[in-house]
């Protein structure tokens, strides 16, 4: 087998080599002497360094590189005046790159892999982000996972925000991230979340129903807006009270930005240690800790919001069996609790 840097040296880029538009939109007429050589070298060889070989490859699979209409194999071999068509999206410059990371699969099969996102992990690169993020992590272990779903955050159907640790969903193949968006716009994929909250609630149960939209004070934050938001619907259960503090378990039916953290806030009732919403809460819990220095008492370590998503449960998309998955409370949650426990 020619290595990579012979076979370049060995075939020169055609006269007329493949046009890729700003969209990334391929259309290439293949010249006569790319004749008996294979699809996925050539394109290789001619869209180098913009996109890589194994990039190309996995869009050819995928169906999404037609020759002459048709779906073939990477390994065809080209006759010459064929027509090559297809969507390649951003070039290699703007896409994610693989980055070895530590990751916590809870679940991986062939259709989805299910991850126990630490704290202070991003999800997919953007807003000046361009690595150390999820999906940097996962490209490294699942190399597939590039043309599955948008070029810039593949495989993601979910998100939860970069301080809030627990169970997300990755899918693995085009077919299951369909299966996956259509059951969250569905509203059929269930989703509870561990949540500590400053403060000691009335009923232990409710349903919150209050609009969401942006907070026109604080930009990026969200906010409670009864006339012109959008419907957002979460209910909670308490699982343990300790007076100053309650532990809940929280299940949002919508999926807002930020939906669980400003409906416990808009009730007098926001995550613990929430850096955005709450401030007198932060207050009081900042007093808190300061009195049980004084009393030579233990410190909780927390250093983020007090929110860990739990559990999920949703329509495996390959065995379409209803399947649950969870992560458990993290290290820093279960200090807290037994610092609220002690105290």
């Amino acid at each position: 087998m020619l290595s990579p840097i012979f076979e370049t040296m060995s075939e020169p880029t055609p006269d007329s080599p493949p046009q890729v538009d700003a969209d990334g939109a391929l259309s290439w007429t293949v010249p006569s002497e790319e004749a008996g050589r294979r699809l996925d070298r050539v394109l290789g060889r001619c869209l180098a360094p913009a996109y890589s070989r194994s990039y190309l490859t996995a869009l050819i699979q995928d169906g999404r590189i037609t020759l002459n209409e048709r779906v073939v194999k990477p390994s065809f071999r080209l006759e010459g005046g064929e027509t090559l068509a297809g969507q390649l999206g951003e070039s290699a410059a703007g896409l994610p790159r693989p980055e070895a990371m530590d990751l916590e699969i809870v679940h991986e099969d062939e259709h989805l892999i299910v991850v126990n996102k630490p704290v202070g992990l991003i999800i997919h690169p953007g807003g000046g982000t361009r690595s150390g993020t999820l999906v940097n992590g996962l490209l490294e272990r699942y190399p597939e996972l590039a043309t599955v779903g948008r070029a810039e955050r593949p495989g993601i159907v979910h998100r939860l925000d970069r301080e809030t640790s627990g169970v997300l969903l990755v899918a693995r193949t085009n077919d299951a991230a369909r299966s996956l968006v259509l059951q969250f716009k569905a509203k059929t994929i269930k989703k509870e979340y561990a949540a500590f909250v400053w403060g000691e609630l009335p009923f232990d149960s409710d349903w919150i129903d209050l609009p969401l939209g942006p907070n026109l004070k604080r930009p990026p934050l969200r906010a409670v807006c009864p006339d012109d938001g959008q419907p957002a619907s979460t209910f909670y259960e308490v699982r343990a009270r300790y007076g100053i503090a309650t532990r809940l378990a929280v299940f949002p039916a919508t999926g807002r930005t930020h939906q669980i953290r400003v409906h416990l806030e808009h009730l007098g009732f926001p995550v613990i240690a929430d850096p955005q919403y709450g401030r007198q809460a932060r207050e009081a819990f900042g007093r808190w800790k300061r009195d049980l220095l004084d009393a030579e008492k233990r410190l909780p370590v927390l250093q983020r919001q007090a929110l860990h998503a739990h559990k999920i449960t949703f329509t495996h998309p390959g065995t379409e069996e209803v399947v649950t998955f969870e992560a458990p409370l993290p290290a820093d949650l279960e200090d807290l609790r037994e610092v609220l426990e002690a105290q």
